[in-house]
């Protein structure tokens, strides 16, 4: 009952805030009703609230029940109110958004309550559905229709000449930047910075950060800080199913794994991007560090500056920690905590004993890692080299301009594989550069991780299998295993499909654009869709209306379609009951 009763309260609540910030054409006399509804629903929130704790726990139970109770975010809101008042902070006579700081402090914490209760009610249904495929494609949907109602607000587009008058974004730009930054591809119709107002960039982050690692996932956090000692079975298991864990409870580890790596990295990559933005205030140093360094991570690829980095390549922030945290980010979870686990284990090694000799067990990296770091060491190195040399073929570098140039083919081989971010323009890069970026983009980053494409591992596999064929062999080995026969049909499969989507979406393009002597930026623009990547060839903001709308489509085709593909070939099939006999056809 009290449950049914603060949800109803709290959707009253967001209703009225939603109109008080994000819409303009309510007049000045409602504003302060406005602002009455949203602390009326604030306060029996936490009434509802305290009386569930007080009712459900008894007196010895009460400690440990004031977080699963949900008690936390109405303390809270209390001693904000408390704080205010004892420092006597007021607003101004009018009627915005900012005008009490009591009312932004209470707008503030219901909003985070409302999305607090979205992702709770996400990770209720990923303990009820049996299907994880289908629930991965409704928590993206929910997110870029939640994302574009919120871009839609007039709140969120930055303010024209004329200030006095705010308008909304157009309903096409809101649907592709949240589909964008939900699905941490990066493209863009109108230029973040200077399109959208500083909330817009708030939405904005909050999408990419968690589209980058799964509203489940972060639902899953909260179960974890919540309190409770444990995910339930079903949950479990499709976290496991979506982070590739080997069981149940390596998902919990591995959630944990995410949580404490995905804070310490883009923490640390803000403050070592700080010294980019010395000359603002520190407010917008924090916050612009914050932005591209979280964006970095989850390989989203959006910017502040209208034109992204470019020019900055030399700079030792944009080569060195920035691409460090597009490379962390594109490894894959999975990767980092074996990496963790070998590190520990070799540096807290255990000593021989008479019954069990352990000192000559040494810890290895699994194969799915050992792969991983391997194609990725060896795609960046080649992908930078190739870079440099065919950039050097169209215009060769000059004295004192090859360090710039060997600055910008590293950025490039490194934001290629789904980063989306850019330090030269890349409509005019040689057209053979452009095919060089459509092979990088198209292979992605590692499986488990922020970034896109058919994957390092399924292509390092296919050329295995490739290797294999050459060698007369009916099998993939490699550092001393062999790979099942299922997953190599299943990365060919996944390459087929990549390949049939970014096919068709070109010819779409070249189509409905009709300038077929763009093919190669059409075919530049679907890969980095499909990828989600996020560069572009420049063609992007003049798209009409049917390419923008396919892009949309690509983008969430190019996130969810390869992990509910893999979903869907993990989900058990009975074997028939009987084998149609065997018939060889020609190969050529």
């Amino acid at each position: 009952m009290l449950s049914r009763a603060e949800l109803t309260i709290l959707v009253v609540g967001v209703f009225a805030l939603l109109i008080h910030g994000g819409s303009v054409g309510v007049s000045a006399e409602r504003v302060r009703e406005l602002s009455g509804v949203v602390l009326v629903c604030m306060s029996l929130i936490t009434v509802l609230r305290i009386v569930g704790f007080v009712t459900r726990y008894s007196a010895e139970h009460r400690f440990a029940g004031l977080v699963e109770a949900r008690l936390p975010l109405p303390v809270l809101w209390i001693l904000g109110l408390t704080g205010l008042w004892l420092m006597n902070v007021r607003g101004g006579d009018g009627g915005g958004l900012s005008a009490n700081p009591a009312v932004l402090w209470t707008e503030a914490l219901l909003a985070a309550t409302a999305i607090v209760s979205v992702l709770n009610g996400c990770r209720l249904l990923a303990t009820k559905t049996h299907n994880s495929a289908v629930l991965l494609v409704g928590s993206f949907l929910v997110m870029i229709t939640v994302g574009t109602l919120l871009l839609k607000l007039p709140a969120c587009r930055a303010a024209g000449e004329d200030s006095s008058v705010q308008r909304s974004a157009e309903w096409n730009v809101a649907l592709f930047t949240a589909t964008s930054a939900t699905c941490v591809t990066g493209l863009i119709v109108e230029p973040t910075g200077s399109y959208w107002s500083p909330i817009g960039h708030v939405v904005i982050f909050g999408l990419f950060q968690i589209g980058g690692l799964g509203i489940l996932t972060f639902g899953a956090f909260l179960a974890v800080l919540s309190g409770r000692r444990g995910l339930q079975f079903r949950e479990a298991r499709t976290l496991r199913n979506m982070l590739d864990a080997e069981s149940v409870h390596d998902s919990r580890r591995l959630l944990l794994t995410i949580l404490s790596f995905t804070v310490c990295v883009e923490i640390i990559g803000a403050v070592c991007l700080s010294g980019l933005w010395s000359d603002r205030s520190l407010f917008e140093q924090a916050w612009y560090s914050l932005f591209h360094a979280v964006s970095a991570f989850c390989n989203a690829g959006f910017s502040l500056h209208d034109d992204g980095f470019l020019g900055m390549g030399q700079r030792w922030q944009v080569w060195g920690p920035l691409t460090v945290l597009i490379i962390l980010g594109g490894l894959g979870f999975s990767v980092v905590q074996d990496l963790w686990t070998n590190a520990r284990a070799r540096l807290t090694h255990t000593e021989a004993t008479p019954l069990f000799r352990t000192a000559g067990i040494r810890p290895r990296l699994t194969l799915h890692s050992t792969l991983v770091l391997y194609t990725t060491f060896a795609l960046l190195a080649s992908g930078a080299v190739a870079w440099f040399m065919l950039e050097s073929l169209e215009a060769p570098s000059r004295e004192g301009v090859g360090a710039v140039k060997a600055a910008d083919a590293w950025f490039q081989s490194v934001t290629f594989r789904t980063a989306g971010f850019n330090t030269v323009d890349h409509q005019h890069m040689h057209p053979a550069t452009k095919l060089l970026a459509i092979f990088l983009m198209f292979i992605g980053a590692a499986p488990g991780s922020t970034g896109g494409g058919i994957k390092t591992v399924v292509f390092a596999i296919a050329v295995l299998n490739v290797w294999a064929v050459f060698k007369g062999r009916n099998r993939v080995e490699l550092f001393g295993r062999c790979l099942p026969i299922t997953q190599v049909s299943r990365a060919l499969s996944m390459i087929a499909v990549g390949i049939l989507i970014v096919m068709l979406t070109a010819g779409l393009l070249v189509i409905f654009e009709r300038h077929p002597e763009l093919f190669i930026d059409h075919l530049f623009e679907a890969t980095s869709a499909f990828a989600t990547v996020g560069v572009s060839a420049g063609i992007t903001p003049t798209l009409t209306m049917p390419s923008r709308m396919l892009i949309c489509v690509v983008m969430f085709l190019g996130r969810v379609g390869p992990i509910t593909l893999l979903l869907a070939m993990a989900a058990p099939v009975e074997s028939g009951k009987y084998d149609y006999p065997e018939e060889r056809v020609s190969l050529g």
